[in-house]
């Protein structure tokens, strides 16, 4: 199922992420079924041909790439589209004339204005019939608008209410530092701007997103999230070393 499909029914989302980039690793991960996979295109820069082979091994292992870009003109996203990418992840978002902006510039007529070029990852090379192509574009590629500066909140709803608009991810690292509260997630002033992104999320049908590790799903569904980010290759292979350190010092084998 796809990870749109998700979106739309209401069922729980787990995006993974991967900073390194080998596209082998992004095939392991696909393989092992998650829905998607957040790679991140605002704190590490990734060149294009480098993006074309991480977006390919997610489209061979099944799972939707989701490619979080601050763009800064129109080409950069529609690269990523049209290596195969499914999701944008908008990071900072202002307002709400922002998002609208990235949504034509990501759909095609009649939902936007995306320039068309039917020969590309996304159209099967061209094996997909134009109209086609348009329309499943238009279906089952998704916008995730990230809530981090103060100066979004008061445009949360209108944000929520944009067509082409599928999760308000709420960013509590940035989000909290900005607030003068950094790193405080359950600070009651937090607690209140999850209330107001998942309530304008479920008044227009949108998922109500946020990092979350897998100990604290039941409380943030709880909350009404369902669209959930967290499990990153580095903190996996930082915590398998530093394991095996504490197991080989445990045993006299002195390291470094």
């Amino acid at each position: 199922m796809s990870t749109k499909t998700k979106i739309k029914s209401g069922q729980p989302v787990y995006m993974v992420k991967v900073h390194y980039q080998d596209p082998a690793l992004y095939e392991l991960v696909g393989l092992l079924g998650y829905d998607c996979v957040w790679i991140c295109n605002e704190h590490v820069g990734i060149d294009a041909a480098k993006m074309d082979g991480i977006i390919r091994a997610c489209r061979i292992s099944g799972m939707d790439a989701v490619i979080r870009i601050k763009p800064a003109n129109y080409q950069p996203m529609l690269h990523v589209l049209e290596f195969g990418a499914k999701g944008i992840m908008l990071p900072r978002a202002q307002n709400a004339q922002e998002v609208e902006k990235v949504v034509s510039d990501m759909k095609f007529y009649p939902q936007g204005r995306r320039g068309l070029d039917g020969v590309n990852a996304e159209a099967a090379y061209g094996l997909t019939p134009m109209r086609e192509y348009i329309e499943k574009a238009n279906e089952e590629n998704f916008l995730i608008v990230q809530i981090e500066d103060p100066e979004a909140l008061p445009h949360i709803e209108e944000i929520a209410a944009l067509p082409g608009v599928d999760v308000l991810f709420v960013g509590p690292g940035d989000l909290s530092m900005n607030l003068g509260i950094a790193g405080e997630f359950e600070h009651p002033r937090m607690l209140q701007i999850y209330e107001q992104v998942v309530a304008a999320c479920q008044k227009h049908g949108k998922a109500a997103g946020i990092p979350c590790r897998p100990d604290k799903l039941p409380q943030y569904m709880e909350y009404g999230f369902r669209f959930f980010a967290g499990g990153a290759d580095y903190h996996f292979i930082r915590n398998g070393y530093t394991e095996l350190r504490a197991q080989l010092e445990q045993l006299g084998i002195s390291l470094r």
